[in-house]
């Protein structure tokens, strides 16, 4: 038995050294990358959109959206999520969730692809059933060139009669091309944002006074 213990113990020395570490598990990481870099990502989008031809508002085309979530690696190759974001255009300010997708073509490049619903807004031109969509395509985790292919619910004017006005919601296409910022620029664009719309809406209301 001591002669067996004492084989043993040399056997087991030389299994320790040769037998591989175990690999530690990817971490959460706010610069996307696939995996094994990540096993997961948070990110912070700003885009600047131009809305692609006219509507009865004959408002200004601009456009920007904030889009912030996580996304979490499934494989070297996919990663799936979701995110919250806010919209604010001529149709007015929405805010909602989206559900993401995320096909990684290199190690900092991929292509995204997002749906969403509108749950709060602020005026009637967008209505409930809306769908918002995006196609993004992204050579780094900072820079992206994108499409918001949607589908906006909101009241159309079909004429008036001898006693009243007829509307009817109805559903129309509509499309935003543009580009997003993400990280810290993501960051620092939304809140500039945010500001510059909030100083714009009070000289607005100023003058209307």
């Amino acid at each position: 038995m001591r002669r067996l213990t004492l084989l043993t113990i040399p056997l087991l020395l030389a299994w320790s050294r040769t037998a591989p570490a175990q690999a530690a598990p990817a971490p959460l990481c706010y610069h996307a990358r696939p995996k094994p870099a990540c096993s997961g990502f948070f990110f912070t989008n700003f885009g600047a959109y131009l809305v692609v031809g006219s509507d009865q508002t004959g408002d200004t085309p601009l456009r920007e959206v904030a889009d912030w979530g996580f996304m979490a690696n499934v494989d070297t190759r996919n990663a799936v999520g979701g995110s919250m974001f806010a919209s604010l255009d001529r149709l007015g300010f929405a805010l909602g969730p989206a559900v993401r997708y995320r096909r990684w073509l290199s190690s900092e490049a991929a292509l995204d692809v997002a749906l969403g619903a509108p749950l709060v807004t602020s005026t009637d031109n967008i209505r409930s059933g809306s769908v918002f969509g995006l196609v993004r395509w992204s050579p780094n985790h900072w820079f992206a060139l994108a499409a918001r292919p949607e589908l906006v619910r909101q009241p159309v004017f079909l004429g008036c009669g001898s006693t009243a006005c007829n509307y009817a919601v109805q559903s129309r296409g509509r499309v935003s091309l543009g580009m997003e910022f993400g990280g810290v620029s993501g960051v620092v664009l939304t809140a500039a944002g945010g500001i510059a719309t909030a100083l714009l809406a009070a000289l607005i209301a100023g003058a209307a006074d």
